[in-house]
């Protein structure tokens, strides 16, 4: 039997190390197995749509031989990039060479038996929150869609505030793809939107670390005052009884 990989992606591991920690922390408090390892790889997902595919192909085997000599065979990550690539294309480019399950954290933690070792609990009042789904999860090869709702409904006194535009029919938030860099306007407009639609909710809740930092972005430049929190984040306030509200 093979290793037990957490695999933290580029972007959270450059510029979220407290949201990395958090979701280590939920991974080890359900299977202690999963590990940490150092000089993992990137993916290669931001390469995808500028690089010749037999380049990409390279990469994907140079990865995919770390993988082979660390005797990976199963990856949880929190990034919803990686998720995307490693599933989508990885298949792909590597055929039956490629063997390493892999799933995202949503995934791994809406398992019945997991949300049950979890037991999460809000002590506070109701409060309603806010979930944007976002386009690397409900587009991926087995979209997310149903575990964040799942693992929502699970806690007490948290509620879901579905907004306008929600699952299949969500608003891209303009973060990926080089969008940004590209349409910064466009971009802009989109996060705004999302923001615009939460009404009831007191939390916007996101499972990818790129509609996250268009919302902190956006948030911060517009001075809005509705707290973002990456979805770890938030369950471990929960677990550590801490006040979600106060970012």
């Amino acid at each position: 039997m093979g290793r037990k990989l957490i695999y933290l992606g580029c972007l959270s591991s450059s510029k979220y190390k407290d949201t990395c920690e958090n979701g280590i922390k939920l991974i080890n408090l359900i299977d202690e197995e999963y590990e940490v390892l150092e000089e993992v790889p990137c993916c290669g997902a931001l390469a995808y749509h500028i690089t010749k595919e037999e380049e990409m192909k390279k990469h994907a085997d140079f990865v995919n031989t770390w993988f082979q000599e660390n005797d990976i065979d199963k990856i949880t990550t929190i990034c919803a990039g990686c998720y995307q690539y490693l599933t989508r294309y990885y298949p792909k480019l590597l055929g039956d060479n490629f063997k390493v399950d892999v799933e995202h954290l949503l995934q791994f933690l809406a398992k019945p038996e997991n949300l049950s070792k979890l037991n999460l609990k809000y002590d506070g009042k109701k409060m309603y929150v806010c979930y944007h789904d976002g386009c690397h999860l409900r587009n991926a090869v087995v979209p997310i869609i149903d575990e964040p709702r799942k693992i929502i409904e699970s806690i007490k006194n948290i509620k879901l505030h579905e907004m306008e535009n929600n699952k299949l029919n969500s608003i891209c938030c303009g973060s990926g793809g080089g969008v940004y860099s590209i349409f910064k306007e466009n971009s802009d407009y989109n996060t705004k939107t999302i923001f615009d639609q939460m009404r009831r909710g007191k939390i916007l809740l996101t499972a990818c670390p790129f509609c996250y930092t268009a919302f902190k972005r956006i948030k911060n430049e517009n001075n809005i005052k509705k707290p973002v929190l990456k979805f770890e984040d938030f369950l471990m306030k929960i677990i550590n009884g801490v006040d979600p509200l106060n970012e």
